[in-house]
């Protein structure tokens, strides 16, 4: 955000003062979202409601995980829901799915991982993030008809890569862990991470789909 002195205000000034205000502001809201984690606070709030204080013993504990199947329910939401998402033409739907639930799989690693994880944890959600973004990317290219057929594989090639990735470190630290609950969390994100792993060989036939012979998009479906 900009210190600097603001120009005086006055007729021969305004156009300065003007500029002056909007990069002050633009300063401003750049490092208010450098430096804001919205999943690391949507997973404190997770967290915070799937932790509930024990009245009994093991009474928090079976709170806590019947939460956690809640809530990866919600990322997988049965099969059905999933295989409507199989057609060609649901390419902005698969894609919205395959990103939303990377996101749901951050917030529920980030609330639910006990801490003897966080270094495990750090390097699968990289994974994810990456994963993320990427699909962001292809959807917005693709609605936008601004990638090629092969620029659109390699970013999906890429997502899928990452995914693997995923499911390999969280699968290292699950096998490694000795606490049964741990090992319930890292299961439910491998299981979801092989669904997302299916959603993306349909993403991929879509994609394929709305290409011709040429490379070029011909009608991509917008939902």
């Amino acid at each position: 955000m900009s210190t600097a002195t603001p120009p005086p205000k006055d007729a021969d000034g305004e156009a300065a003062f003007d500029d002056w205000l909007a990069a002050t502001g633009s300063g401003l809201l750049a490092r208010v979202e450098s430096a804001t984690d919205l999943d690391a606070g949507c997973a404190a709030i997770f967290s915070a409601t799937v932790a509930p204080e024990a009245t009994t013993e093991g009474h928090g504990d079976i709170e806590r995980w019947g939460h956690l199947d809640a809530a990866l329910r919600q990322a997988l939401d049965g099969i059905a829901p999933w295989l409507a998402l199989k057609t060609p033409y649901a390419l902005p739907h698969q894609l919205d799915k395959a990103a939303g639930t990377t996101r749901t799989m951050t917030v529920v690693g980030r609330a639910l991982l006990p801490d003897s994880m966080r270094l495990h944890w750090g390097l699968a959600s990289d994974f994810l993030d990456d994963c993320h973004a990427r699909l962001i990317r292809l959807k917005k290219g693709l609605m936008q008809r601004s990638l090629s057929r092969d620029e659109a594989m390699a970013l999906h090639h890429r997502v899928v890569a990452g995914m693997a990735n995923f499911r390999a470190a969280v699968q290292q630290s699950v096998d490694a862990a000795s606490d049964a609950r741990t090992r319930q969390v890292g299961e439910r994100l491998v299981a979801t991470a092989e669904m997302l792993t299916l959603l993306l060989r349909w993403i991929r036939d879509s994609i394929e789909h709305i290409f011709d012979d040429t490379g070029c998009p011909t009608s991509v479906p917008v939902g």
